[in-house]
């Protein structure tokens, strides 16, 4: 395999991986929204929480 189709793998799976992570985060900001509660801070990484916290405020607009 040559360094250009093993890059081209590679990006394909960080868009692949970042799709999904965005969609985690899509499907926990509406789940803090319905309940109430703040999970993502409790356990999950600072930067993720943010990113979370930012979602649900775009989503409560």
């Amino acid at each position: 395999m040559s360094k250009d189709d093993t890059i081209k793998k590679l990006n394909e799976k960080i868009e692949e991986l970042e799709f999904v992570k965005e969609f985690q985060q899509d499907i926990i900001a509406d789940m803090e929204i319905i309940t109430g509660t703040n999970l993502s801070k409790k356990f999950l990484p600072k930067t993720l929480a943010k990113e979370i916290a930012k979602k649900k405020v775009n989503r409560l607009k």
